[in-house]
């Protein structure tokens, strides 16, 4: 309380409900005195997993239950800084040189997009029409798999956490389809922790960008992958020597 007294440019509370001398919610409520819901977002995370009686009023934008997954934090930002379809804090003016809207023309790709949360799927849907792609969308790693096996990608852009069949183990059984063309495998995941690169590409798993999503690596990704048609062609013809 005494930061935001003294004016400092906060843009979000992460709060816990259960603190010595003033609870989450009372701090929240001595928050709101001062900066409304618009200009501070405030996160309630509880060991009970319960919302308060008083929570509505005082506008809480999202609830995590404790132990905290990263993956539900990293969720629960989008959904409060996402809303125009690039985090608020970010800064978009630098984004958009970065953004060609022929890039699909030049580098036409078929995409699957394996993702489970909705609006996470929106943001990355969002970014993909903005170059001129269109992407199928698998709602977990089982999904992913059976639409491999109906049809050939040339990207999968895979989360790595789940429900049903996580990203890595999708990706492992997706390399095991040799009926199937191989598609690239590109990793996205929340985490920033030491070894997640490499734990992916040991999965099968050819490229690996962060979430939430950057348009230049997200760019960069794309630009490192190659139709498959193109690739056949480049393999199986070959020019007669005079």
């Amino acid at each position: 309380m005494q930061w935001l007294t003294h004016g400092d440019p906060f843009e979000v509370a992460i709060l816990d409900m259960h603190m010595p001398e003033m609870d989450g919610l009372e701090l929240a409520k001595e928050i709101r005195k001062q900066r409304d819901a618009k200009k501070l977002p405030l996160v309630l995370f509880t060991s009970l997993g319960r919302r308060e009686a008083d929570a509505e009023s005082i506008g809480i934008a999202a609830y995590l239950n404790k132990p905290l997954k990263p993956s539900a934090l990293f969720d629960a930002m989008i959904g409060i800084f996402a809303t125009e379809g690039t985090p608020r804090a970010a800064p978009t003016v630098s984004a958009k040189p970065h953004m060609d809207p022929n890039m699909a023309k030049r580098l036409p790709l078929r995409i699957l997009l394996a993702e489970d949360n909705a609006v996470n799927q929106k943001l990355a849907i969002r970014l993909l029409e903005q170059m001129g792609y269109r992407a199928d969308v698998a709602g977990n790693g089982l999904e992913a798999i059976e639409a491999v096996e109906r049809q050939k990608y040339d990207v999968i852009l895979m989360d790595v956490q789940m429900p049903e069949l996580d990203g890595l183990d999708a990706t492992r059984e997706i390399r095991k389809l040799k009926a199937a063309a191989q598609p690239r495998i590109v990793a996205m995941t929340a985490n920033a922790m030491q070894g997640d690169r490499e734990m992916c590409l040991a999965a099968g798993m050819d490229d690996y960008i962060s979430k939430p999503i950057h348009i230049e690596e997200l760019v960069n990704a794309l630009q490192r992958a190659k139709p498959l048609a193109v690739e056949v062609e480049e393999y199986t013809w070959r020019p007669k020597q005079s």
